[in-house]
């Protein structure tokens, strides 16, 4: 990643409190701050949860998977292929300066399929889990000399996942159909697995006769996870007709266990000296190979409320996770900094004009907005973030299907200009698809002989 030619003349002065030390420095890749813990953590599965500030526990949806909800497998409508890939467009700032950074990620894909009757449903995929990206420069004198420090990370963890959920208890539908109380449960079992990379460079001008100093070390995690729902659902109004509408709540919670990685560090220091612009080296300073250790990271708790009906949804989501309680048990590897309790408020709406008719009439609009602190702590401040993000949901008769088309957008603004810190601001652009199979077709269904 570098930074667009129109902003490179700009010095953006940061700090950065790597286990080196402090730097003030430029910063391009994802974020400076993807340099503590486990890098920015992605909190959001598909477009449709994106578009509604991640939430998804206290509002199903019939036709996508919601990733962190697998008691919502039971209210798929059909089974579903989806993919999504972000555009994100960064500005980061200093109290000296300013930058801008932009990339393009794919977001990876699931698959969700509903079966024996509605009881059941399962979902699979791929997904990010976190992403770390982040250079930094900085110009200092050391024993009279000039040197220039440089920090770069790269890589992040993915997270492979299967789930399953049951509809526990269901009430019998009376004569206007009014469904009744409903009771899911749902658990996924995840494998997450990654490599997190840093180096540290000590630069010298060659005619102070000093050879440069090269530091990399590489972090891979490997760990099972687990993750369970429960969502009950019952009649908020009754219906006095067959064809009226009636509102309908919904309350969860969500469970996610601790989870022990298994880590190798690898850390290898040498010197080095740049001649014609070719890197020799000249000498290994410290070596350390594959230690192995374990990483545990903290238990993360959500409760959800929300109500709908056959036009609207509304949902008011908590989540929480204290990652001041991880554990790092690894030689010769710390974290940059202290980590601390990430605790998020988000709400959600969304807004079907109606069932039926033409595109117009069958797309789904949703609204969010979130705000709570961020894991990573620098200095000893607590980054503070707020999110606002929408979109639109398109179905692709044309095709002769029910899929969809997501288009839709988030504005996200975390940390401050204060005590020499970095106010960021990304805007980012999601693009969905969800794939499911026409009323004539019949997916992961046995054909039988009559």
């Amino acid at each position: 990643m570098h930074f667009p030619t129109s902003t490179r003349p700009l010095a953006l002065l940061l700090t950065l409190e790597l286990a080196a030390g402090a730097a003030q420095a430029q910063a391009t890749g994802g974020s400076p701050y993807s340099a503590y813990g486990l890098g920015d953590l992605v909190t959001t599965g598909q477009a449709t949860q994106a578009m509604a500030a991640g939430t998804g526990l206290g509002m199903a949806e019939p036709y996508s998977v919601t990733p962190g909800n697998p008691a919502g497998y039971t209210a798929l409508a059909r089974p579903v292929f989806e993919g999504a890939a972000v555009f994100n467009a960064t500005r980061s700032r200093s109290a000296e300066a300013s930058s801008k950074e932009r990339d393009l990620r794919f977001m990876g894909f699931t698959l969700g399929v509903p079966f024996a009757g509605g009881k059941w449903g399962l979902a699979l995929g791929l997904l990010p889990y976190s992403n770390v990206g982040y250079s930094a420069t900085r110009n200092a004198v050391a024993d009279t000399i000039p040197v220039q420090y440089q920090y770069t990370g790269s890589g992040g963890l993915s997270r492979a996942f299967f789930g399953l959920g049951r509809t526990l208890f269901q009430q019998r539908p009376d004569s206007l159909g009014n469904a009744g109380q409903r009771i899911s449960l749902g658990a996924d079992f995840n494998f997450i697995f990654g490599n997190i990379a840093e180096t540290r460079d000590a630069t010298y001008n060659k005619d102070d006769g000093y050879n440069n100093i090269r530091a990399f070390s590489s972090l891979f995690l490997t760990a099972p996870a687990a993750d369970a729902s429960l969502v009950w659902q019952g009649d908020l109004t009754k219906r006095t007709k067959r064809d009226q509408d009636n509102w309908r709540w919904t309350a969860g919670i969500s469970m996610a266990l601790p989870v022990n990685f298994k880590a190798a560090y690898t850390n290898l220091t040498t010197s080095y000296v740049v001649q014609n612009g070719v890197e020799t080296v000249r000498d290994t300073i410290a070596y350390l190979h594959e230690s192995n250790g374990r990483l545990t990271t903290p238990v993360r708790m959500g409760l959800a409320a929300g109500v709908q009906n056959a036009q609207w949804g509304f949902t008011v989501e908590r989540k929480q996770q204290d990652w001041s309680n991880t554990g790092v048990n690894v030689a010769g590897y710390a974290w940059a900094a202290n980590m601390g309790n990430a605790a998020t408020w988000a709400a959600a709406a969304r807004y079907r004009p109606g069932g039926e008719g033409g595109i117009l009439h069958r797309m789904v609009y949703r609204l969010g907005f979130s705000m709570g602190n961020a894991p990573q702590q620098v200095r000893g401040n607590t980054l503070n973030e707020t999110m606002v993000t929408g979109g639109v949901s398109i179905p692709l008769n044309t095709m002769q299907t029910n899929s969809w088309l997501h288009i839709g957008g988030s504005f996200r603004q975390r940390g401050t200009t204060a005590d020499g810190l970095i106010a960021e601001q990304r805007t980012a652009l999601w693009i969905g698809l969800a794939i499911t199979p026409w009323r004539g077709e019949r997916w992961f269904t046995p054909s039988r002989i009559q």
